[in-house]
């Protein structure tokens, strides 16, 4: 079968060097990295809205730069981290805006997940962080809910944790999983190791711009890649099914007492 995405030898000018990987019809993955990393950067290019400097983007067999926005519109979607601008509209106004649907009715997945029924009423500018960004992931999932319905998403999420809360952040890992189980394909930027080492499928650990490592998460998350990716020291334990990943004090202190 041939991967959704495929990148070969992505460069941008002091962002990306050289990445190359393909990912697969169903795949969750996440990708993990300090800040500059380049996390933003390749979700946007995976997108289609950044174009690279050199090497080959390719979505479903076809080169990125070939795809007109409206057709890209109909099954890839794409959250940006959150900007400094909010409307006063209401929830129910923005959400309705971005649905495919004549008349405005919140899918019960998304509901359960997210639960911003509550504030429909309310206005952005009057919601908190967490409030939100839950908002921005519904938004995000509700333009391409039809395509999420037949199995054949693109989800691209940058950093969709942020600001959330314990419970909701768990609460979508789960639909996550759900949702690629389905056939859809999800790429995510985070910076919770743990939760990514037990809700990805496969994922890539990237510095400065460079592919550290890319796969399974018990061969990737090894305590060799993470002090090489975030110079601190981590412990890596498999209990059952469960990754538990500890991170210490960065290495670069030792060196300090």
């Amino acid at each position: 079968m041939s991967p959704v995405i495929s990148l070969r030898d992505i460069s941008v000018n002091k962002r990306l060097a050289n990445i190359t990987l393909d990912i697969n019809k169903g795949d969750c993955v996440h990708i993990l990295g300090p800040n500059g990393a380049g996390k933003s950067t390749l979700l946007s290019i995976m997108a289609g809205v950044f174009e690279t400097e050199r090497g080959e983007a390719s979505l479903l067999e076809q080169s990125l730069q070939q795809w007109p926005l409206s057709a890209l519109a109909t099954f890839r979607t794409l959250l940006a981290q959150q900007s400094e601008a909010v409307f006063a509209v209401s929830v129910k106004e923005y959400l309705s805006f971005f649905s495919s649907e004549p008349t405005f009715e919140l899918p019960s997945l998304l509901e359960a997940t997210l639960e911003v029924t509550g504030f429909l009423q309310t206005p952005l500018n009057r919601l908190s962080g967490g409030e939100r960004q839950r908002v921005e992931i519904c938004r995000a999932l509700l333009q391409v809910w039809p395509a999420i319905k037949r199995g054949e998403a693109l989800l691209l999420l940058d950093e969709p944790l942020q600001g959330v809360d314990i419970r909701h952040q768990y609460a979508l890992m789960a639909l996550f999983q759900t949702l690629c189980n389905k056939g859809n394909t999800l790429v995510l930027s985070s910076h919770d190791i743990s939760l990514s080492a037990n809700y990805s499928y496969k994922v890539l650990l990237m510095k400065s711009g460079t592919s550290v490592s890319f796969g399974l998460p018990e061969s990737v998350l090894s305590v060799k890649n993470l002090e090489q990716t975030f110079d601190c020291h981590f412990a890596v334990n498999k209990r059952d099914d469960f990754l538990n990943i500890q991170v210490c004090a960065p290495i670069v202190l030792d060196q300090m007492w």
